[in-house]
């Protein structure tokens, strides 16, 4: 059973070399948190340890997440995708934390050793103070004109900073049971497979437990998922 992965089984002196890499970018995050400010987090991931990703982190009052956080569900498809594609970095997409679900505008730059993804620097700054000036001036606007205003359009793209995996496949979940009205106990087949797929889309699978885990929050079987990622992976 092949479920989508961004990172590919290393030897030992590639291990090594990665982590050298790597180790040089973490007084850079230090730095970026105190010319960025306090609203603006700054982390750095091992792209080898999806369930314990975060390897330095400035300011991380933004998220609440510390050093041994799992990667997010949009850096693991960013991965997974700028393994084939070539992307380099990706900016101005939108992200929320687990904690207060403040609007955050995020970027991220991937970090490559001979043009293999080895880790991602991202920034992710918090925007709650400009949305809320936005609104008191939209306020005031609207009471003393009556001109139509043009809507800038927004990227779709959005990005869930958890704090455990868990996170990612309740979020998924909720999301589900929200569109179907109905609880996690009353879905059907199909249900079931959209949420397990959605998952195996967003890299959820590269987690270490994360197929046990998601079986206990959709009430089935370990092995009952495993048959659900078959189906899926023979429909691809």
């Amino acid at each position: 059973m092949a479920t989508k992965r961004f990172s590919r089984a290393r030897n030992a002196e590639e291990e090594k070399l990665d982590t050298q890499l790597l180790q040089q970018f973490v007084p850079l995050v230090e730095f970026l948190g105190k010319v960025l400010g306090p609203r603006s987090e700054v982390v750095l991931h091992d792209a080898s340890k999806a369930d314990k990703s975060v390897i330095a982190i400035a300011n991380n009052q933004v998220s609440g997440r510390q050093v041994g956080a799992p990667a997010t569900d949009f850096m693991l498809k960013l991965l997974q995708e700028s393994n084939s594609k070539g992307k380099d970095y990706v900016v101005g997409y939108q992200g929320r934390t687990a904690l207060s679900k403040n609007a955050l505008i995020s970027s991220t730059y991937l970090i490559r050793r001979k043009k293999r993804i080895i880790g991602a620097l991202c920034i992710n700054t918090d925007q709650t103070p400009f949305l809320r000036l936005e609104r008191a001036l939209e306020e005031v606007g609207a009471s003393y004109s009556f001109a139509a205003q043009d809507e800038t359009p927004q990227s779709h793209e959005e990005e869930n900073l958890i704090t455990s995996i868990e996170d990612v496949a309740t979020e998924v979940i909720a999301d589900a049971s929200a569109k179907a009205g109905t609880g996690v106990e009353s879905f059907g087949l199909d249900q079931r497979l959209a949420v397990i797929s959605q998952l195996n889309d967003q890299g959820y699978f590269n987690f270490k437990g994360s197929v046990a885990k998601v079986a206990k929050q959709l009430g089935i079987s370990v092995s009952t998922t495993y048959r659900y990622l078959h189906m899926i992976d023979d429909q691809q």
